[in-house]
């Protein structure tokens, strides 16, 4: 028991040094901040791709999944703009629109960038240079859409799939547990990508399942829960800053995922660099 017990404790010993040591605080609000200006080109990036290959519609029904995860003020935001985005017309989302998904990519590498820098400061590595970070942040957000393509890809097939089951199967309660598989999924495999390829590391980069991003996914659900109900029956965010409120609402929800991203780094960098054998404190 003492043994477990120094262990944990060594390990968050660490971490809070690492998090004291890299202004983790300050970190995530320069990544909100720049995710911020960021999330919608990335959405627009997505829905036009989207539109090549398939019906760019499938992202607003499955934006549902997420209705009783994100704050129910950042929902109604990210709702409004795919509307709006949907509402453009084939002329926005065909072939014609190369450009500007190129265009939308390039806005929205700058919050991927943040949160690279971000992570390669909390793992103790030089920075990259200013064009190998433009082009390792730029192939990184086209990672992270892809990934988010081929979950919409999954969740779009799933009921194909479970259409040919027998009738008598539970298919509701079976489409409804593989959307949830596939969100986890894709949180899972975006986090891995970033704590793998954020660092410039190259040579010594780390696993692609780490702890840290399993820490990071199980706080991340639970502070946005905790938001929601936050904002749900306490949070008064319009009555003080009026029509900016649920753009408030949005920013601190950004601040509290890039710093709970950026915490599952921290883990790993701790669990990594822990005492061989904490248990000698005791």
């Amino acid at each position: 028991m003492s043994g477990w017990y120094g262990r944990v404790r060594a390990i968050l010993r660490e971490a809070n040094a690492v998090t004291t040591r890299n202004d983790l605080d300050l970190i995530a609000a320069g990544v909100a901040f720049y995710g911020l200006f960021s999330i919608f080109p990335a959405l627009a990036a997505t829905i036009a791709i989207l539109g090549l290959i398939s019906d760019p519609v499938v992202v607003e029904a499955q934006l549902d999944l997420m209705r009783d995860v994100i704050p129910a003020d950042v929902y109604a935001i990210f709702d409004d703009q795919i509307a709006r985005l949907l509402s453009a017309g084939g002329g926005t989302l065909g072939w014609t629109t190369v450009v500007s998904v190129l265009v939308a990519l390039w806005s929205a590498r700058a919050g991927v960038g943040a949160l690279m820098r971000g992570v390669n400061a909390i793992f103790g590595n030089p920075p990259r240079g200013g064009l190998r970070h433009l082009f390792a942040a730029l192939v990184m957000t086209v990672s992270l859409i892809a990934v988010a393509l081929v979950a919409l890809a999954a969740v779009v097939g799933a009921p194909i799939a479970i259409a040919l089951l027998p009738e008598n199967a539970p298919t509701a309660r079976m489409l409804e547990g593989v959307r949830w598989i596939v969100a986890l999924g894709v949180l899972l495999a975006a986090l891995a990508i970033l704590y793998r390829y954020g660092p410039n590391s190259r040579g010594a980069r780390g696993g692609w399942l780490t702890p840290g991003a399993i820490i990071a996914l199980v706080l991340w659900f639970g502070a946005s829960w905790a938001f929601s109900e936050y904002l749900s029956n306490f949070g008064r965010y319009n009555e003080v800053y009026g029509s900016l409120g649920a753009v408030i609402a949005l920013l601190m929800w950004f601040y509290i995922s890039a710093y709970l991203i950026l915490l599952g780094a921290v883990f790993d960098v701790s669990l990594a660099t822990r005492p061989a054998d904490p248990t000698t404190s005791d």
